[in-house]
């Protein structure tokens, strides 16, 4: 940002505005600011500073703490843009209160006034505007279809199902319900469902919804099985809201009969392994539930059931798998020790945190190098039914989803060349070699 002129060399002392690595910069200086603080009581997004507390007294606290980690750094603060011991109030679009979360009025009252599109320009903004909220909206992505139909190359034809999905969607941003913040301490619900066109999810507690997700199908998905797509929509799910159910358990709930036995059948097809792979290090069992009980985030279109009163469930092996882990990590002295320096003095290590027992290193599950249980993760997750004795780049790019410890690609690579099965069934992929070449007799 330095520049020179006749009368000398000048360079900025505060950030200037413009700047394509000027919102990245600022935003990294509050996280390191706010390090210790960040998701206990303190929320930051660029320059928006959310301090929560349970109690006046506590937050308090927590408001001499910010302002003196803001004072140390010597950043000033507008009165004037300050709100203090707050019931309820808007933060990003959205207005959080002791009930929940719900949208902003404004921005429902901007929906409700927004004339019908005449181009794609404004058909844009529409769905902009709409897909902010879509968290809050069951069925998004199947009421929007027409309208995002729309949106491809030479297809703008308004048409009465766009008119229709356009009314629909007005309407379902004014009946937005209020969602709940998550409780960690209770156990996550998940619903998912799939039709022809589109899969919906809703992760409650307590009954009580926390998000909704929908997503259309795209060709190929909507050529296969009701299986895969039913598959498809659990590990979608799961994908979208991995930081809340990564190291918690949690119930799926599905109407599809035949996934209540998901690691109990035999993996047949290159699809279920590729599914099955998502689904490794999670705590979580199935459980079954008729079409007309499973009301679930898009309210998707189903055929008529035979109603039945009978629940099945499925405990799966992953619960005791985490289990193990827990106590071979409390044996570990090392383990130990960084948890309670981690508890104790959180702001020298910026990227772990410790979580229902474990240390969660960059939202990964931490494990000591040196720890023998390393032998059954890797086992888990190339040897095992499921894991299908995959390469070293498959098998390290699923562990590194899940896990992280020092040299794991070089124990990866030891342990997939000592793997018995994978010397005697898997071909050479070294280029063949080229015919011999006999060597001339010396004279």
């Amino acid at each position: 940002t330095a520049f020179r002129t006749h009368h000398g060399h000048y360079e900025f002392r505060v950030m200037p505005f413009g700047l394509c690595n000027a919102p990245s910069t600022f935003q990294s200086a509050m996280n390191e600011l706010f390090q210790p603080y960040l998701r206990k009581f303190v929320i930051v997004f660029f320059d928006d500073i959310l301090v929560y507390s349970p109690t006046l007294t506590d937050h308090l606290n927590h408001l001499q703490q910010v302002f003196q980690k803001l004072v140390t750094a010597e950043f000033f603060l507008k009165f004037s843009k300050c709100l203090f011991a707050q019931q309820t109030l808007e933060y990003l679009g959205h207005m959080v209160s002791p009930k929940g979360v719900y949208p902003e009025p404004s921005k429902i009252q901007a929906v409700l006034d927004w004339p019908q599109p005449k181009n794609i320009t404004e058909l844009c903004g529409f769905l902009g505007l709409t897909g902010f909220y879509r968290k809050f909206i069951k069925g998004y992505a199947t009421i929007a279809l027409p309208l995002t139909s729309l949106l491809r190359k030479d297809a703008f034809h308004w048409n009465e199902s766009a008119t229709s999905a356009f009314l629909t969607l007005k309407k379902a941003m004014t009946q937005a319900p209020t969602l709940s913040l998550p409780d960690f301490s209770k156990p996550f619900i998940l619903e998912t469902d799939a039709s022809g066109l589109a899969m919906g999810a809703v992760l409650m507690q307590t009954s009580h919804p926390i998000a909704f997700f929908s997503k259309p199908f795209c060709p190929r998905l909507r050529r296969s099985s009701t299986y895969i797509r039913e598959l498809h929509a659990i590990t979608t799910a799961v994908k979208k809201w991995r930081q809340y159910l990564l190291g918690h358990p949690f119930i799926i709930y599905t109407d599809h009969q035949s996934l209540k036995e998901l690691l109990t059948q035999a993996v047949q097809t290159p699809e279920q392994q590729v599914y099955l792979a998502k689904l490794m290090g999670y705590d979580y069992s199935i459980h079954y539930k008729t079409g007309k009980t499973n009301i679930v985030a898009d309210a998707l279109s189903r055929l008529p059931e035979t109603p039945s009163g009978m629940i099945l469930s499925l405990s799966m092996p992953n619960f005791i798998f985490l289990e193990h882990l827990k106590l071979a990590l409390a044996a570990c002295e090392t383990f130990n020790t960084l948890y309670n320096q981690i508890q104790t003095e959180p702001s020298s290590h910026p990227n772990y945190k410790t979580q229902n027992g474990l240390i969660l290193y960059m939202n990964r599950i931490w494990l000591d190098p040196t720890m023998p249980f390393r032998n059954t993760v890797l086992e888990e997750f190339h040897a095992s039914p499921i894991a299908g004795h995959m390469g070293v780049t498959k098998t390290l790019a699923r562990l590194q989803a899940n896990f992280y410890w020092e040299g794991m690609h070089k124990d990866v690579q030891n342990f997939i060349a000592q793997c018995s099965i994978c010397q005697q069934m898997k071909y050479e992929t070294k280029k063949t070699a080229g015919l011999l070449q006999p060597l001339p007799i010396p004279t």
